[in-house]
């Protein structure tokens, strides 16, 4: 199967988003199948090309979100590409010029649609200060989503979020972790002390996007409120997002910006943290939360979005009251103060992490591209 991917989000800008698709096609690759992706242009890593499956599209910074980059898409260029590399079905995985310009190609080229849907927007306009974009962004939404066969959902409470929207024709495409590169065999001695993390110290860490929507200036205040009485313990945030830079001119006592890591060092780094602190509420999953419970890390989680759907106070994670510096605050501080209860949740985490695999994931997956295939075909034979 040919399958052709289009996304303003991919290799190398690295978010939730652009690390699933990245995945995704990887998997394929590997399971004989062949995917073009369509994306947008980023500056690429110093000494390194561009992946040979990717086709780019002039492009300029997202104005609300700039580490995003918004395409322009030639439509002329892009039907010539596809049209010599064939595809069986389309998937278009962002709701911008990107996906548009998928489903223009697929109507253009009678091509079946499956779509993704990543993001709660309701939240992240509440985070922007765009709720007044809402009324007019859903209509189109539901116009974007009505040329799937079906829009594929990385939770069940994601899902049911599009339904109360008026987009009903849902699946569900749920994600995984994988043990070779998430486990704790790969605890590194040497990366805690080069944090200046002594034996005995307890290591708190983030992973994930540093940014508005990920509630990091929370968790900064909340571990400024514990400050009394959190003794040597040290704050890492691994990652790199529009707050970054802010945050490490502050220089906050007992916080290290680590910035963006992939491969054997991020392993190391989910790994050898004591707990793992995650107080988004804008997720529609959640794969940093897993990928730490996969690591065997007790995890502070702040109790809103898709984590919800793996997540179980008191069995795998502590949940906390979302938005809340205090919740926050009281959480990590019981969770520094009790070995027991780090243990146990660290054990649930880590039975979680082995039920959730990739391979069962992409194996639904495939089966819904070819379900929108043997659609399109009864579709074009009646």
């Amino acid at each position: 199967m040919r399958i052709a991917l289009f996304s303003e989000v991919y290799w190398p800008m690295v978010s939730g988003v652009g690390v699933t698709l990245l995945r995704l096609t990887r998997a394929l690759e590997e399971r004989g199948h062949q995917v073009r992706v369509y994306s947008a242009t980023y500056p690429l890593p110093e000494g390194q090309a561009d992946r040979p499956e990717v086709h780019r599209s002039p492009s300029t910074a997202l104005f609300l979100y700039p580490d995003v980059q918004w395409a322009f898409p030639r439509l002329r260029d892009v039907v010539e590409d596809v049209v010599r590399f064939g595809p069986d079905v389309i998937h278009v995985a962002t709701e911008y010029t990107m996906g548009v310009a998928g489903i223009k190609v697929a109507r253009q080229l009678k091509l079946p649609v499956i779509a993704s849907s990543h993001t709660d927007y309701d939240k992240y306009a509440a985070r922007y200060n765009v709720e007044w974009a809402l009324r007019v962004g859903w209509h189109y939404m539901r116009w974007f989503y009505g040329h799937a066969h079906r829009v594929l959902c990385p939770s069940r409470i994601h899902e049911e979020h599009l339904h109360s929207r008026g987009v009903t024709h849902t699946g569900l495409w749920s994600r995984g972790v994988d043990p070779n590169c998430f486990h704790p065999r790969f605890r590194s001695e040497a990366y805690r002390r080069s944090l200046g993390v002594e034996p005995g110290d307890l290591l708190v860490t983030y992973i994930g996007r540093i940014a508005r929507e990920k509630n990091i200036a929370l968790l900064l205040e909340a571990w400024d409120l514990l400050a009394p009485e959190r003794g040597s313990a040290k704050l890492t945030l691994v990652g790199r997002g529009p707050l970054e830079a802010d945050i490490r001119r502050r220089q906050i006592p007992g916080v290290h910006v680590a910035g963006l890591m992939d491969g054997r060092p991020l392993s190391a780094a989910y790994a050898s943290a004591d707990i793992f602190a995650f107080p988004s509420a804008t997720e529609t999953f959640g794969n940093s939360l897993l990928e730490a419970m996969g690591s065997g890390l007790p995890s502070l989680v702040a109790a809103a979005g898709g984590v919800l759907e793996f997540s179980q106070h008191g069995g795998n994670a502590w949940l906390v009251e979302p938005n809340s510096v205090s919740a926050i605050a009281e959480g990590l501080h019981r969770l520094l103060q009790d070995a027991g209860l780090r243990r146990r949740l660290a054990e649930g985490a880590l039975r979680t992490a082995h039920e959730r695999r990739w391979e069962e994931v992409y194996d639904g997956l495939i089966q819904d591209y070819y379900a929108a295939i043997e659609n399109r075909r009864l579709v074009q034979a009646a």
